[in-house]
């Protein structure tokens, strides 16, 4: 605001100059001068930091609305006085520092030299036409880095959308429930509930595949679990082995369309009483086992001095981008449900309740949101109190986590267009004057 009411004062001292050495030829006083000035560029700067509030604050109420309910403190966001209080401050001293400036120039002059320099027509002198080329030619500069900025800024956020995610976002439908502990005290009963409503929902009309997670891309969940690969010595100083860890059940990883790279899926066969097994993806398989084949290499949860069963590697998969597409693909693992009890061996207790909660994820031939209502309606006919929440299009999830990103790129480049608008007034501005 500074340097745009700085230009602007610079062409209006040199339109005015002629004017304030023909007044003060005429017998008017300095001072009269130096608080006219200064009270004209005071109604202006301070006009123009309310009426600049004003818009700001309908500007909140509107933008609030639009913004992603994911993004944090999002109901904190308001004008705050302080702010106000400062921005009109700031209105008053810019405009007596913008009103002085001119002013005394103006009043520094000679009078009789510039009578003469304007000649009879009244034309502004060889200096003063250097000072407003040299004001455009600025101008015009700063315009097109604003305009470079912001196209870049708008190119490196589509290369972000055309992302590989690492899985298959249409027809995908998920949503999230949690088994209330006081009906489902057992392990059985959770396994009872499991299994049916992956029977029911795998049998929908339309459903391709469908299965259980503990984790869906885009949830926002950040876990890790220490583990230990067979054969694999860790170098000098090298912390824990941490990844994600992801229990299954059903046909999860092929309803989310996640790419297979070797090996197998799990089947129906991968119960506790058999081989424990495992599915890694490509990142954890290439850190290591670099260069060669994961398939029947071992890897077990807990740390080097703990004993549990070993899980043997059946599978690899793709990286999948778990929160935003230009954030970097974590080392995970894939286990049945059903194993999971088992493979902890003696840090498990009998107490221990697996899968009582996490995400229903299938693949629909029709359009996600034509199976929500089908989709509750099972639910309900095996448990008709347990309540469905998240339910969306694997779409909308993705771009939910997209939505803070898109925001910060939508401001920018907001910034950006007016920045650029506020440059061509000024351009304006210094030619007219």
């Amino acid at each position: 605001a500074y340097a745009f009411r700085r230009r602007a004062d610079d062409g209006r001292a040199i339109r005015r100059r002629r004017e304030v050495a023909v007044r003060l030829a005429l017998g008017a006083r300095s001072g009269v001068l130096l608080r006219q000035a200064i009270l004209e560029s005071l109604v202006l700067s301070v006009s123009g930091g309310v009426l600049g509030l004003a818009l700001a604050a309908i500007a909140l109420r509107v933008g609030v609305s639009w913004l992603p309910e994911t993004l944090p403190r999002i109901n904190e966001i308001g004008l705050d006085w302080r702010v106000a209080w400062f921005a009109i401050i700031l209105g008053v001293l810019t405009g007596i520092v913008c009103g002085l400036a001119p002013a005394f120039a103006a009043l520094r002059t000679s009078v009789n030299e510039t009578l003469k320099e304007g000649g009879r027509t009244g034309s502004a002198g060889g200096g003063h036409a250097r000072l407003r080329s040299a004001l455009v030619v600025g101008e015009i500069a700063i315009a097109l880095m604003l305009l470079v900025a912001s196209g870049l800024l708008l190119r490196s956020f589509e290369k972000m959308r055309n992302v590989d995610l690492g899985f298959r976002a249409d027809h995908v439908l998920v949503a999230s429930y949690s088994l209330p502990d006081k009906q489902y005290a057992t392990q059985a009963a959770v396994d009872g509930f499991n299994d049916e409503l992956v029977r029911r929902v795998q049998h929908l009309p339309g459903v391709k595949s469908a299965g259980l997670s503990s984790f869906v891309p885009a949830s926002g969940s950040n876990s890790n679990t220490t583990f230990v690969v067979d054969g694999y010595a860790p170098p000098p100083g090298a912390s824990m082995n941490l990844a994600r860890l992801v229990t299954v059940e059903g046909d999860y990883l092929q309803a989310m369309g996640i790419p297979l790279l070797s090996g197998r899926f799990f089947t129906p066969s991968d119960t506790a009483s058999n081989q424990l097994v495992a599915i890694v993806n490509h990142k954890l398989a290439e850190h290591y086992w670099p260069g060669g084949d994961p398939i029947g290499k071992r890897l077990r949860i807990g740390t080097p001095d703990m004993q549990p069963p070993w899980l043997t590697v059946v599978g690899e998969i793709a990286d999948i981008k778990e929160g935003s597409p230009d954030a970097p693909a974590k080392e995970e693992w894939y286990q049945p449900v059903e194993q999971i009890e088992k493979s902890l061996g003696s840090m498990g207790s009998p107490t221990d309740i697996n899968g009582n909660g996490g995400y229903i994820a299938l693949r629909t031939a029709a359009e996600p949101q034509e199976m929500e209502n089908l989709l509750r309606a099972t639910v309900r006919s095996i448990d008709s109190q347990l309540p469905l929440t998240q339910v969306q299009s694997m779409e909308q999830a993705v771009a939910e986590s997209e939505a803070p990103r898109r925001f910060n790129t939508v401001l920018i480049s907001a910034f950006a267009i007016a920045a650029v608008l506020l440059a061509a007034l000024r351009i304006y501005g210094v030619i007219a004057f």
